[in-house]
């Protein structure tokens, strides 16, 4: 069996590049060769790994020598991003992988430069008729005065990884105080109102190919009030008010309603790739609050469940055989785990 040598950036922290690498461990039907890279020592992906290099920054000139010396050296061809500057990195820089016949898992470029701005992904979401909740964009203090869509989520249009600097407003007080602190930071703020229940929080993630045809869908109802899985939780007037964490878990299950509708927003966003989609269901409808135009942090949780999109990318774009679109319904959970670091 011929090895194929597959390049994973970013596997620590427990980003979705690790994730991504777990997918990867899973699969015993084909030769792969794992080489991973992180711009630290200290990263538990490092364990999971044939190879590991130490990077600098995306951002280091440097940067782009070092990986395309490591492509050369290990023959690398097919490169997942576990970040999202090497996602952006990857995605401006596609020709030269192309033209280097290393293949890859990006969607295309405007889908990546649209979702990853989250105003700019409601406006358009918005013109292709597709249910959301109220949203504004917050660019002074002043901005709140006209919001009547309370309770509701502050966060950044941009660069919100992870869940990172994302508030719960109850009422106009709340929502000063909060922009104040963000504007003092820089933040780019978007406001979200707070729609549905926690309960019925889901991610949808949807594979289509470089063609723009759907190649399936899997949907995880997330259990966001486990400690992992929450940044904020509010308690007012008998209400629970929740923000999810970027560490999801959950139920992998089917759900016909939920995987068309999310379909059918990747059919109208033209997307090429990997999307995954957070919602809340309220009244069987899927109310969009966030896009990723990426493999999702719960990549190994559907891999494990039999939907490897990871393995079905270098299958499909390497091997020209077909996805692999099945999976079983299974709750997955996640936990803590200590791990020595040499």
């Amino acid at each position: 069996m011929n090895k194929i040598s597959i390049l994973v950036t970013g596997i620590g922290g427990g980003s979705h590049g690790e994730q991504i690498v777990k997918s990867l461990k899973l699969v015993k039907d084909i030769n792969l060769e794992i080489i991973g890279t992180d711009i630290s020592n200290f990263t538990t992906g490092k364990r999971l790994v044939d190879k590991f290099y130490h990077v600098p920054l995306v951002t280091d000139k440097k940067y782009e020598k070092v990986i395309f010396d490591i492509i050369e050296k290990n023959n690398i061809q097919f490169i997942f991003h576990g970040s999202e500057p090497e996602l952006r990195f990857i995605s401006n820089n596609r020709e030269k992988f192309e033209t280097k016949g290393i293949s890859h898992s990006l969607n295309s470029k405007e889908v990546i430069n649209l979702c990853m701005n989250k105003y700019k992904t409601y406006i358009e979401l918005e013109k292709l008729g597709i249910s959301l909740p109220k949203f504004k964009k917050i660019n002074f203090l002043k901005d709140i005065e006209d919001i009547n869509f309370y309770p509701l989520i502050l966060k950044p249009s941009t660069g919100s990884g992870g869940s990172a600097n994302i508030r719960i407003a109850l009422d106009k007080y709340d929502c000063e105080m909060i922009v104040k602190l963000m504007l003092k930071y820089n933040l780019d703020i978007i406001a979200q109102q707070y729609i549905g229940s926690h309960l019925d929080e889901y991610t949808i993630g949807v594979s289509s190919n470089k063609l723009g045809k759907v190649l399936g869908s899997i949907v995880i109802k997330r259990f966001v009030t486990n400690t992992l899985s929450t940044n904020q939780k509010l308690s007012f007037n008998g209400n629970d008010y929740v923000i999810s964490s970027g560490i999801s878990q959950g139920y992998v299950c089917h759900n016909e309603n939920l995987q068309k509708q999310a379909e059918e927003i990747a059919k109208l966003l033209k997307s090429t790739g990997p999307l995954n989609i957070q919602a809340r269901e309220v009244n069987g409808k899927l109310l969009v609050f966030e896009i990723n135009p990426r493999l999702s942090g719960t990549t190994s949780l559907r891999a494990l469940c039999g939907y490897n999109e990871p393995y079905s990318m270098i299958k499909d774009q390497i091997l020209g055989e077909k996805w692999n679109i099945n999976y079983t319904d299974q709750v997955i959970l996640r936990t803590i785990k200590e791990i020595k670091i040499d």
